[in-house]
């Protein structure tokens, strides 16, 4: 009986904590609007947003993953790279020639909406991109999709395109 109590308040205080670490969780892929100095995004429901990822300056990946050969591979990325002192035109330019196939969806003189085919490990991948030029810099999001996939994700990658926006100062 001594025992009793003890245990079922530790009992009672685990399934405590491990409803608050299963919302808390939860609530990470919750949608979200990103903002910082230069860019904003809206962020869409299912991707978990990469705090301090060194390789891009945002970073985003889904819940899900692929099926079959890609198993451990998520469904879909978000990225958003900036480059510097550098034009549009090198930044579209680099970013066509490291895919399979390429096609301009849109294109103004300071941005470029561009759907590709590329190949990642061997793994087909469907990207977009919306590339935004800056004065000095160049923004590049990247949305890239697991091509059995794409259509799973069109309407949070055009939601997230449409959202992405480059403020000058």
């Amino acid at each position: 009986m001594e025992l009793l109590i003890p245990g079922l308040i530790l009992v009672a205080l685990m399934v405590w904590a491990s409803t608050k670490i299963k919302k808390r969780a939860a609530d990470a892929f919750e949608a979200e609007f990103i903002e910082t100095e230069t860019y904003s995004l809206q962020k869409p429901d299912g991707f978990l947003h990469v705090i301090g990822d060194e390789e891009h300056e945002f970073a985003a990946y889904s819940k899900e993953y692929g099926n079959g050969d890609n198993t451990g591979v998520r469904q879909a990325t978000i990225e958003i790279d900036i480059f510097r002192d550098t034009n549009l035109a090198s930044v579209l330019d680099s970013t066509r020639n490291s895919a399979t196939t390429s096609e301009i969806s849109e294109q103004t003189e300071m941005i470029v909406e561009l759907k590709s085919e590329e190949l990642a490990n061997e793994t087909s991948i469907r990207a977009f991109y919306k590339i935004v030029a800056e004065e000095s810099s160049v923004y590049r999001l990247r949305f890239a999709v697991l091509a059995e996939h794409c259509d799973d994700h069109l309407r949070k990658m055009d939601e997230t395109l449409d959202s992405f926006s480059v403020h000058t100062n």
